[in-house]
């Protein structure tokens, strides 16, 4: 998976793996300069200055909130890719802990075939992602192409300019732009968002596996010594002992591995969050008839980021419920000391933010819904 990744993120200059030695193409980085010098015409300037100048001059209020509603909303793509360029050694050293942690995995051990089973998936979830980005994004960008006449994504939004729009070569240079603006932006996005997915998807396959040790290692170690004619209880939690040992290693490295990859993307999460929230209640002020294609693209980057961090609240409680059930009550007072102390860990729930200010899970996405739905609804009654 690292691989997969890493071979996409390289196209957006992001260099994610230290065994990769090689240096990237300096053509990415002139099609990423290319690609972002469209994106900041289109949806940077031209947005401000459609909001702030051509607004007051035309008093078109629809177009208006349509199209600052595009500018919040692409705005999480240049977020991603920049915090993710300014900290990529942060993150290269993040990814190769995670290839250690997962090196001192036994390859033909239960825990690291429970480990593959979660990851495919992980693998699956982390697709359908990427292409639910990508095909939205390209169903807006494509569309106007089968329609007849003289079409763009976004037909009341002006370039700045190059008005008349759809006059040549106005229009060809146009389509150029929010074709070459659209795909590098949403590349660029898309890969980012598959880089989180592996790497939250990873932690909560490993803590998940933990759990199934953990619920095992008594019946282990009785399978362990089941030859034996005269079993002694010390050589069973000797055993024990030193599984539960490389259970807590593993659980405090995991621990330690999400909360390092959280404080590299918490800000860059942080203001993701704000954007969409602005977009998606100006996507609803434009009216969902003239926004159709947006707000799906908003939802599923608020509704995949509070996924995921839901399934890592899931698994730290699945860690939880499973020290309960390791029928610690057979340990000896060493192992049950050990128990304690992981108990004791398991009980800081893991969890993920947006800058610290909003907790990842399905309750935050139900408290961002019911907020923009509230802040909808206040400006639609104070327009009217």
């Amino acid at each position: 998976m690292v691989e997969n990744v890493g071979f996409l993120l390289r196209a957006a200059t992001v260099n994610i793996d230290k065994r990769n030695l090689k240096p990237i193409p300096i053509i990415f980085y002139v099609l990423t300069i290319i690609g972002y010098s469209c994106y900041y015409y289109v949806y940077l300037i031209s947005v401000l200055w459609f909001v702030f100048v051509h607004y007051p001059q035309t008093g078109d209020y629809v177009a208006t909130i349509i199209v600052f509603s595009l500018g919040a909303f692409t705005e999480t793509c240049p977020i991603k890719l920049l915090f993710m360029v300014i900290n990529r050694n942060l993150i290269a050293d993040v990814v190769e802990r995670y290839l250690i942690c997962d090196g001192q995995v036994n390859t033909a051990s239960r825990f690291s075939k429970n480990i593959r089973k979660h990851l495919r998936v992980v693998k699956k979830r982390g697709t359908i992602i990427w292409l639910t980005l990508m095909i939205n994004a390209y169903i807006h960008c494509l569309t106007p192409l089968f329609l007849p006449g003289r079409h763009f994504p976004e037909d009341e939004f002006i370039l700045y300019g190059l008005e008349p729009m759809r006059e040549s070569p106005n229009f060809e240079v146009a389509t150029a732009m929010f074709t070459i603006s659209i795909s590098t932006g949403v590349y660029s996005l898309a890969n980012g968002t598959a880089f989180m997915v592996m790497l939250f998807g990873y932690t909560e396959a490993q803590i998940i596996s933990l759990s199934e040790e953990l619920l095992n290692v008594w019946s282990d170690a009785e399978k362990e010594y089941e030859n034996v004619v005269d079993i002694d209880l010390e050589d069973l939690n000797a055993f024990i002992a030193t599984r539960l040992k490389f259970i807590a290693r593993m659980h405090v490295e995991n621990i330690t591995l999400i909360k390092q990859i959280e404080n590299v993307l918490r800000v860059s999460m942080a203001l993701e969050f704000l954007f969409l929230m602005a977009g998606l209640i100006a996507a609803m002020l434009g009216g969902i008839a003239n926004t159709y294609l947006e707000i799906p693209f908003a939802l599923v980057q608020i509704f995949m980021s509070c996924y995921l961090g839901q399934k890592i609240i899931n698994s730290s409680e699945t860690f939880e419920v499973a020290i309960y059930g390791c029928k610690w009550e057979n340990f000896n007072k060493s192992n049950m000391t050990t128990v304690l102390i992981m108990l004791q860990n398991s009980q800081k729930t893991l969890k993920l933010s947006a800058g610290g200010v909003a907790i990842l899970s399905f309750e935050c996405l139900m408290s961002v819904m019911k907020s923009c739905y509230s802040f909808y609804t206040t400006l639609q009654s104070t327009i009217k």
